[in-house]
């Protein structure tokens, strides 16, 4: 009997970030309470600027692996070994030599476009309500870089430093699941002499700045056995907005979210109307430990 193994196709971020902003859309028709309907418009927008931004990475990354591929594909023509003899074995040998019969001789294959990836820069969060925080990445030894060769795609989330050096090694740095989000239109990369300078633009909230101490955030990264990354359950991603929402909101909006939440614990959603059943498809949601 021949076992067959289930495949699930991995959702890519940006359909996930379009899949909660159009769940949280549908949400926002059943609100009754303007503060709770700005809110979750809000949420709406910005998620669909994040799977807008994540689309063009992802399609950005699809085009340059196509192309190492392409390359790859390509065969190499050998060449033919060519002796050449000096004037002065010629003069010192007066019995005449054979002309050498050319040998073929086959080159390696050239490998697909890989990165090495950047483990040495440095993390510089800046001063206490700066409007940047920067990452020094210093250039290889012996490497030649040029601003040609360097690029940088950010998201609200991410960044992705490519040092592509056609005659010799590529590298990249790619750090995502940041402490907190970035503006991806106020940030920026800079190419000095020694090294690339990668400005990444802070979020400005009510109270001001966000206070940076590390580059990512360690706790929010979830991978399985095998190393890879979880896929985020919709019902979980729409649950840690909502709780958000509570944790930012106004005190009307977290005792709506509260009494919610409440009456969800006792098993009385739906009976006033106004149930997380009837919500777009969010009864799933369970307590959320307020």
């Amino acid at each position: 009997m021949v076992a067959i193994e289930e495949i699930v196709e991995e959702i890519p971020a940006s359909e996930e970030r379009r899949m909660d902003a159009e769940a949280i859309e549908a949400v926002v028709t059943k609100v009754d309470r303007p503060t709770a309907r700005m809110h979750l418009e809000a949420l709406a927008k910005k998620l669909r600027r994040e799977s807008e931004a994540l689309k063009r990475v992802e399609q950005s990354r699809a085009k340059a692996e196509a192309a190492a591929a392409d390359k790859a594909d390509k065969p190499t023509e050998p060449k033919a070994e060519e002796k050449k003899e000096s004037p002065k074995e010629e003069k010192k040998d007066e019995v005449p030599v054979p002309s050498p019969v050319p040998t073929k001789t086959k080159n390696a294959p050239i490998p697909g476009s890989k990165y090495t990836p950047i483990d040495r820069f440095m993390f510089d969060a800046g001063k206490y309500n700066s409007p940047l925080v920067a990452v020094y990445v210093p250039f290889p030894q012996g490497e030649t870089i040029t601003k040609e060769m360097v690029t940088c795609d950010f998201t609200a989330s991410s960044f992705d430093l490519v040092i592509a050096n056609p005659a010799g090694k590529s590298y990249r740095l790619f750090k995502d699941n940041l402490s907190h989000d970035i503006d991806p239109e106020k940030s920026k990369f800079i190419v000095k002499s020694s090294q690339v300078i990668v400005k990444l633009g802070k979020v400005k909230g009510e109270y001001g700045f966000d206070s940076w101490t590390d580059l990512v955030d360690k706790k929010k990264r979830r991978k399985d056995a095998d190393g890879k990354r979880k896929k985020d359950n919709p019902s979980e991603s729409i649950m840690s907005l909502m709780k958000d929402m509570y944790d930012s909101g106004d005190d009307n909006m977290r005792k709506i979210i509260g009494e919610t939440m409440e009456k969800q614990r006792r098993g009385e959603l739906g009976r006033d109307g106004m149930g997380m059943g009837d919500m777009g498809g969010m009864g799933g949601m369970g307590g959320m430990g307020f």
